[in-house]
């Protein structure tokens, strides 16, 4: 797809630098969404008060366009399925316009970028 080669560099700059400073679960998390999905946002928390029981993960990826909800749930379900098996829960945020995201990481790396 055209959308992921362009932005693939990009992403991986902005992705990459967000997974600093998580938990062992939430990078552990975090990198296999990462690795499977590719994505241009993604946001892992372990919402369980640093138990590891619970994570809140917020995930945008041209791997969910045109998919259904409940599609999307069984990607992310099958790829962490050994992971659920030790928590009580695990709330996933889809973006819904891609569009609107691919936006603010662009503006997100430009901040970056003329900051440094």
């Amino acid at each position: 797809m055209r959308f992921n080669s362009i932005l693939r560099p990009l992403h991986r700059l902005y992705t990459t630098s967000v997974a600093d400073g998580l938990t062992a679960g939430e990078s552990h998390i975090y990198n296999k969404l990462h690795e499977a999905f590719e994505p241009i946002r993604l946001r892992v928390s372990d919402v369980s008060g640093g138990c590891g029981s619970m994570y809140a993960i917020d995930i945008a990826s041209a791997s969910f366009e045109g998919k259904s909800i409940v599609k999307q749930h069984r990607l992310i379900n099958d790829l962490l399925k050994e992971e659920i098996k030790e928590m009580h829960g695990l709330q996933v945020q889809y973006e819904r316009q891609l569009e609107n995201t691919l936006t603010n990481t662009l503006l997100s790396a430009f901040e970056l970028w003329s900051s440094a």
